[in-house]
């Protein structure tokens, strides 16, 4: 997988908290953590960001 940040590796790394353990996609670059809640979040945003209408200025 590709870094959206800055195009750099990828690697699925393993959480953890005191409940919970979780996957998520860690860039060995820049560090930049990708999970499934941070890219269902990324795509409500762009989706509400296209059916905007353009304002005219």
């Amino acid at each position: 997988m590709e870094c959206p940040k800055c195009k750099g590796l990828m690697m699925l790394e393993r959480f953890s908290d005191f409940f919970l353990i979780f996957y998520a996609w860690k860039c060995i670059n820049c560090g930049a953590i990708i999970d499934r809640t941070i890219s269902n979040n990324r795509k409500k945003s762009l989706a509400a960001r296209d059916t905007q209408p353009v304002s005219a200025s």
